[in-house]
């Protein structure tokens, strides 16, 4: 499959040569019409350097992007006009990012806005993991298949937690891709309460719904869980919701259905299937 490749730079922002000191406060991807730019809204990250710089600052800068836009579609013509300006924003070097097809571009632009220039929140909390998705994690640590950063994406590894979009907030347990993509939605039904696993599985079933949306209809769609087989009889509800969504759903509290499922992942990606005692 041909990737379609965009050379991308942060915007970096240092107030003070003196001190020296950078921040990250946009990004700036290069595409054959010219730019496409990202900015931050709001100048708090800028202040933490010199506490004086205001929205004004990103506003100046923003002016002369769209000059930039409007004289040149060239990606050395861009570079060469910006550092003209003897200014606090300095253009990173280049770095590239790869997608499948064009419809991956504002998730993956919006990944490495929030990545690379979007300040962290004391608020925004880290998405937890369940007892069998730390298993499924460390199962595809010892097979050498789970990824680093969502860019290995394209190098068939599998990606923990990851997001689609800002706006829909729904996030895959584990996606691969293999030409098409594979979301994996892990759930652990062995627990004292189930009164929310109802609500967790519609949520399941939701996150494969916005995955086709963004990622493609022909996406598969695996539903790994874990039960007893006394459980399973509580919750057979659970797993038709879960069954009419999914390419495939597996037990993993089951030794075979585990290994179904791991052999599956490791085909999926095109290495050797693993060997559990």
């Amino acid at each position: 499959m041909i990737m379609i490749t965009y050379d991308y730079s942060l915007i970096k922002y240092m107030p003070s040569l003196k001190r020296g000191e950078i921040v990250n406060i946009g990004l700036i991807v290069f595409n054959k019409s010219g730019i496409d730019t990202r900015m931050l809204s709001g100048a708090a990250k800028l202040r933490l350097l010199d506490g004086s710089s205001t929205i004004d600052d990103i506003t100046e800068f923003e002016y002369v992007l769209e000059q930039a836009k409007g004289l040149y579609n060239k990606q050395e013509d861009i570079v060469n006009f910006l550092g003209m300006f003897k200014n606090a924003f300095k253009l990173s070097p280049k770095a590239t990012f790869a997608i499948d097809h064009a419809g991956q571009y504002e998730s993956q632009v919006a990944r490495l806005f929030n990545d690379l220039v979007k300040p962290f929140s004391v608020r925004e909390s880290v998405k937890k993991s369940s007892r069998i998705q730390t298993l499924l994690k460390h199962k595809f640590e010892s097979m050498n298949l789970l990824a680093k950063s969502a860019d290995e994406l394209s190098y068939h590894k599998v990606v923990q937690n990851y997001n689609f979009s800002d706006k829909s907030g729904f996030t895959a347990d584990f996606l691969l891709k293999n030409g098409k993509f594979h979301i994996s939605e892990v759930i652990d039904y062995n627990v004292n309460d189930l009164s929310a696993k109802f609500k967790e599985t519609t949520l399941k079933v939701m996150t494969f719904m916005e995955g086709k949306k963004h990622l493609g209809q022909d996406s598969g769609c695996y539903f790994v869980y874990s039960a007893s087989s006394e459980r399973e009889k509580e919750i057979q509800s659970h797993l038709n919701l879960a069954e009419d969504y999914s390419s495939s759903i597996f037990n993993i509290a089951s030794k075979q259905e585990e290994k179904t499922y791991l052999n599956l992942i490791s085909r999926l990606a095109g290495v050797d299937a693993p060997i559990f005692h």
